[in-house]
């Protein structure tokens, strides 16, 4: 009975430690910039090769379209940041500019593709 217990304090430690909780968000960064990138070119792939490009679309929906396109690539490039492994920081400070950076990062991705998104689906047909 004792060592199941402290089997069960050495891994709640190793859950709650900081390097273990910077080792997960730098997978689970990782693993979002790959769908990051992933999902938008398979989505603008054909598109672009069916010709289509941004400039057809009104000059409301182009402006939504660049914009959401600045916001989804601010949000890869935290994602990026979150994947790095840390290297030049502290610790504790590495792990609290990773765990911003990572949150940070998918809600902007995530909403800058939704607004691109938005903006193909409601322009008018060709």
């Amino acid at each position: 009975m004792q060592q199941a217990t402290h089997a069960e304090e050495r891994t709640a430690e190793e859950f709650e430690s900081t390097a273990a909780e910077t080792g997960r968000i730098i997978r689970a960064g990782t693993i979002w910039t790959a769908a990051a990138v992933v999902a938008p070119a398979a989505g603008l792939g054909p598109l672009v090769a069916s010709g289509w490009r941004p400039s057809v679309l009104p000059v409301p929906l182009d402006v939504a379209w660049w914009a959401g396109a600045v916001v989804a690539s601010a949000g890869l490039a935290l994602l990026v940041w979150a994947g790095c492994p840390v290297l030049g920081f502290r610790l504790p400070d590495a792990d609290r500019q990773k765990v911003f950076s990572i949150r940070v990062g998918v809600v902007l991705n995530l909403s800058g593709l939704a607004v691109v998104a938005l903006a193909v689906l409601l322009s008018p047909p060709r």
